[in-house]
């Protein structure tokens, strides 16, 4: 029996492609819990937003956040969502729409809202 295929999300890969152009840091969570360990980590660095964090669980697990204007957030989230982040915004105007996006509407997938990227400031 052959394997099937996992849907492609247009939307999720241009959020990868606005999340390429952000800082990423790396770190061990030590005794803390990931999330722990990130949030103490952007406090004791006074990291600026945007930036991505991956911490690293074991040898096998990384868990990834995106640190925004708006808090801390699982990294699939903001793929899934960045045009919901103001700063994510700035990037995809400083490299323009055209050149991120390019070539994503050959995939197909169920995310036909996604035919203009329309940025929501909450």
């Amino acid at each position: 029996m052959s394997k099937k295929r996992k849907r492609v999300s247009r939307r999720r890969l241009a959020g990868q492609r606005v999340l390429a152009h952000v800082p990423t840091f790396n770190l061990e969570p030590g005794e803390h819990k990931p999330v722990t360990a990130a949030r103490r980590y952007i406090a004791e660095s006074s990291l600026m937003p945007p930036a991505l964090i991956n911490v690293r669980r074991n040898e096998h697990t990384t868990d990834r956040f995106f640190w925004g204007e708006k808090g801390l957030f699982s990294a699939q989230y903001a793929e899934e969502n960045h045009f919901l982040f103001p700063s994510l915004r700035s990037i995809v105007d400083s490299v323009g729409e055209e050149t991120l996006f390019a070539g994503l509407e050959a995939v197909a997938d169920d995310w036909e809202e996604m035919e203009e990227y329309e940025y929501a400031f909450v």
